[in-house]
């Protein structure tokens, strides 16, 4: 919210800042483009003195053209006296020049521009690169001679020329002493109305690079005077300031390094504009430390506590000694009360719990000495009945009596999760059941098996049907002693990383034995009812004196019972 209230004042100090750096912007370009027109006045002085000379000679040359030497000197000494006059001389009217400072005599009637001049007589300032008397850059002023010819008729009696030699636009008189300009003055370029480059002070390549972009040097004489902020070709900042020397004719250009001369000319505004983030950051700033020192400080100590509490019901030790806002204290005071309800409950369901585990393994404590106990009562009936099929049937029964109590008896003793170790019962009835076995020690045993952990209603299933598809094994052996045949028996059991189970058990038989019956036998009937429970595929195979019996069933997941909570 503060940093919300600060935000018109910084947007008014950001613009307030914006148009300071704008008029500085102007001020400079108008303080350039004066130091330009500066420039200018140099080169517009000459042409004004060369106007002048020229109008005191338009007097002096009707009688000074019939003596062709003493006008020759006499233009010679104009030179002489005007350090700035290059070359002075007197054209005809018909193109001849005879009268010259360098004494030279030249024919002019065949140029363009000299009849151009003799049909218009006029004053012109033209601007030559390379003119033939002095061979370098030069400023040509004209001004018509006109002469009486007694009869009250003017005629053209010819055309004073003096040229000014244009090196530059006066750099040294533009700076002076103003040694902050050295770095913002790239260059003085002097051009022609047409865009041709007269004069610079540096190569006509880098003048090319340094004009404004998309802009031709011809559009840039159609105002008087002009500055503008534009980029060049290489797309670095420039001010461009443009004067006239002589309007229409020749015009000068400065070439500024916008960076510099904005820099020295406007300081004080990049301060002005940081100011206003400057502002905005320490309102963030302290909106943040009051923030942390009310709200959040508080907030992480009750997020630790919260956290403690999850990870190991750990509740604080004690109040903190600083007092945070109301809210946060009835937050606090609402989680501690929570916690000590949420304490005292899960204690409750552990008692709970815990008294289930221990009714659970008292029961299968109980079933298993329960089932101890028909086996011992079987095992006196053995004694007593008379008959090898009676003794044999009680002893098949007494041996699943057996596999049964050792399955209790490993249910009262497994962990607390609920799952029960499948490989170590399956492993035990096995070998309970080849032991108890007439002849078991001659029953070669091979047994594969993952670590398999399953609730009880499978758990038990699967290690009955594993003891009966055992016996059933042992009942269908070949008997002791039968030659060429071994007495093997191979359990495998398995589960894969879907949670599907298999189970194959595979003996050695008589290879006459013939085809076994699918619905008689008692250990198959109950192999079947076995394999109901666990929702499992069996499968029964006999062929050359190997018998396989295989069940798959997939692990089921724990679901409570219908009502139960």
């Amino acid at each position: 919210m503060l940093s919300l209230a600060l935000l018109p004042i910084g947007v008014i100090a950001v613009l307030q800042a914006q148009n300071v750096a704008s008029k500085a912007r102007v001020n400079v370009e108008l303080a350039l483009l004066a130091l330009t027109e500066q420039a200018a006045m140099q080169e517009r002085l000459a042409i004004n003195q060369a106007f002048g000379t020229e109008a005191v000679l338009a007097l002096l040359l009707p009688d000074l053209a019939t003596d062709t030497a003493r006008c020759v000197r006499f233009m010679r000494s104009i030179t002489d006296a005007n350090q700035r006059f290059e070359y002075a001389g007197f054209v005809t009217a018909e193109g001849r020049l005879e009268c010259a400072s360098d004494g030279q005599a030249r024919n002019l009637s065949a140029s363009e521009e000299f009849q151009e001049l003799v049909v218009e007589p006029r004053r012109l300032v033209t601007a030559t690169p390379f003119a033939q008397m002095s061979g370098g850059a030069v400023l040509s002023v004209i001004t018509p001679v006109f002469t009486d010819s007694g009869t009250g008729e003017i005629r053209l009696l010819g055309f004073v020329l003096i040229s000014i030699p244009h090196s530059g636009a006066g750099d040294e008189q533009l700076i002076g002493t103003e040694t902050a300009l050295n770095d913002a003055l790239l260059d003085l370029v002097t051009f022609n109305a047409r865009g041709m480059i007269l004069s610079s002070s540096n190569s006509p390549e880098a003048v090319e690079n340094m004009l404004p972009a998309g802009t031709r040097l011809a559009d840039m004489t159609r105002n008087e005077s002009r500055a503008t902020s534009e980029s060049d070709r290489d797309g670095d900042a420039r001010i461009y300031t443009v004067a006239p020397i002589e309007r229409n004719r020749l015009y000068v250009m400065g070439i500024w390094d916008g960076q510099a001369s904005l820099a020295r000319q406007t300081d004080g505004t990049a301060l002005s504009t940081l100011f206003p983030a400057l502002m905005w950051v320490v309102s963030l700033g302290v909106a943040l430390f009051a923030v942390h020192t009310l709200v959040l400080r508080h907030l992480t100590r009750l997020g630790r506590q919260m956290a403690l509490f999850a990870a190991a019901r750990r509740l604080p030790a004690e109040t903190p000694s600083e007092t945070p806002p109301t809210e946060i204290q009835r937050i606090q005071r609402a989680f501690l009360e929570m916690t000590d309800a949420l304490i005292r409950d899960e204690a409750s369901l552990e008692n709970a719990v815990r008294e289930k585990s221990v009714l659970v393994k008292e029961i299968h404590h109980r079933v298993k000495n329960n089932l101890q106990l028909i086996s011992s009562i079987i095992s006196l009936q053995i004694r007593t009945v008379e008959g090898s099929e009676a003794k044999h049937a009680l002893r098949q029964t007494q041996d699943r009596v057996l596999s049964m109590a050792t399955i209790h008896r490993d249910l009262y003793q497994t962990s607390e999760t609920g799952l029960v170790d499948v490989t170590h019962l399956v492993h035990e009835v096995v070998t309970k059941s080849i032991e108890t076995a007439p002849d078991g020690e001659s029953i070669e045993l091979d047994l594969q098996t993952d670590d398999i952990r399953l609730f009880p209603d499978q758990a038990v299933p699967m290690s009955l049907l594993a003891s009966e598809a055992v016996i059933n094994a042992i009942k269908h052996m070949p008997p002791l002693g039968t030659p060429g045949i071994r007495r093997r028996i191979e359990v495998e059991l398995r589960e894969d990383a879907e949670r599907n189970c298999l189970f194959r058990l595979s003996n050695t038989t008589l290879e006459d034995d013939g085809p076994r019956p699918q619905s008689k036998g008692m250990g198959r009937k109950l192999m079947r009812a076995f394999a109901t429970q666990l929702g499992a595929k069996i499968d029964a195979q006999e062929h050359d004196g190997v018998y396989r019996l295989t069940v798959e069933f997939k692990a089921s997941e724990f679901s409570p019972a219908p009502g139960t909570f």
